[in-house]
């Protein structure tokens, strides 16, 4: 690259809207955020858009709050799908290496990853990803890369990221509704990982759990394989609902009281008798509660989360081990308490994210919340530039499968 250019990611999820605006140094490739917005969601339910013009109007107030910052317009953009209605499945592939000298050429890999990409799917669902896991020589040797060796058959093991169409295509339509051309789609927990996940921890193995509003994500990396990923029915505002129920007030207070009151039992010594005085948030005289039973209600939510992560994991860690650990990320980890009951609920070692591949604005670099927007841009540095393909270590989709996603895109542009 002769001179620096930018890159943009998006996150439209169930809580907020997110856009991260980075500049690409042309010496190491690495991104700098130089605009950052954000702005409330109000359009979408479990990852599924609901309601267009609001969701569009979001965007288009994050947008223009990036780029006031940058001093840069978005026009292109990469853009993190979420939602209950992805799906992951794995497929294998099988060629015969096509040279005479039985060398593997890298036509012979894009061949078995297409052949592998081949599933049955219904009309109505568009495959996002074909992520590359393992090749197999000649039946019995695995390796991550088999360019330039020798053998007579070629098998790969993929992993494929479908979603439904119309819903993918609402996505596209709100970017596209702020006059910004959508780049290409990132699954989105992927994307979270890229942004907050290092190749040695994905060759340990590690599991990253992004926690977000209606919805939460969980990853799992195992010598560098992208073992499962599945999004789970349960968020943040789940917890803001039932405060809402117990408070008997609007979501809006019930927001506040969580952000300013909520935690877990692990955060708090509940041998302490307390109250927690409510009047002026909910607008009523004497609206005093009692702080054991406020946080009784933030604690279930929270344990019904690491509960149904612990029976994910149960279904694809056979040993259990994962030196690297959990990694959590997305707006929900903040709630204080939730690494404490983590750590004692999966018995593994917890941290919360901070992204590995940014320089910049340090506030964003920083937060957990940003990380499927980060991880978005990272997808635009690997599509742009494969400076990514070794870092990030997770061959994604291959180039056929890149341009097809795009031109379908275009398919729909207004």
């Amino acid at each position: 690259m002769s001179r620096p250019y930018t890159i943009s990611g998006i996150d439209i999820g169930n809580s907020q809207v997110k856009v991260i605006i980075a500049k690409i140094n042309s010496d190491s490739l690495k991104p700098e955020i130089i605009g950052w917005g954000s702005n409330t969601s109000n359009g979408l339910r479990r990852g599924v858009v609901v309601d267009m013009e609001e969701t569009i109007e979001n965007l288009r107030s994050a947008v223009q709050k990036a780029e006031a910052m940058a001093g840069v317009s978005v026009k292109k953009a990469y853009l993190a799908v979420g939602g209950l209605h992805i799906n992951t499945q794995t497929s294998r592939g099988v060629i015969a290496v096509s040279r005479a000298d039985n060398e593997i050429s890298q036509s012979d890999i894009d061949r078995v990853v297409k052949a592998a990409s081949v599933v049955s799917l219904p009309a109505n669902r568009e495959i996002i990803h074909v992520i590359s896991k393992n090749f197999i020589v000649d039946g019995s040797e695995y390796v991550k890369n088999p360019l330039g060796m020798k053998g007579v058959r070629l098998e790969a093991d993929v992993l494929i990221v479908d979603g439904l169409s119309p819903y993918l295509r609402n996505f596209a339509k709100c970017v596209n509704g702020c006059n910004i051309e959508v780049g290409g789609l990132v699954y989105a927990p992927l994307a979270s990982a890229m942004a907050v996940l290092d190749k040695n921890q994905k060759e340990y193995g590690v599991v990253s759990i992004d926690f977000g509003g209606s919805t939460s994500s969980i990853t799992v990396f195992e010598e560098a394989d992208l073992l499962y990923s599945k999004i789970l029915p349960v968020g943040s505002r789940h917890i803001t609902n039932d405060l809402a129920v117990l408070l008997r007030t609007s979501i809006d207070i019930a927001e506040r009281v969580k952000l300013d009151y909520g935690s877990t039992f692990d955060a708090e010594d509940m041998r302490r008798r307390g109250e927690v005085d409510l009047s002026d948030l909910v607008g009523e005289e004497k609206f005093v509660l009692p702080k054991k039973q406020l946080i009784r209600v933030v604690d279930a939510r929270a344990q019904e989360l690491i509960d149904i992560v612990s029976n994910e994991l149960k279904k694809v860690i056979k040993n259990g081990i994962l030196p690297a650990g959990i990694v959590l990320s997305g707006g929900g980890v903040n709630l204080p308490g939730l690494v404490a009951l983590a750590k004692d609920k999966l018995r593994l070692p917890v941290r919360i994210a901070k992204s590995v591949h940014f320089e910049g604005i340090s506030e964003i670099v920083d937060d957990p919340a940003f990380s499927v927007a980060m991880g978005s841009v990272l997808w635009g540095v690997e599509r742009e530039t494969g400076s990514y393909n070794n870092k990030i270590s997770a061959s994604l989709s291959s180039n056929d499968n890149f341009k097809k996603i795009t031109d379908w895109l275009k398919n729909f542009m207004p």
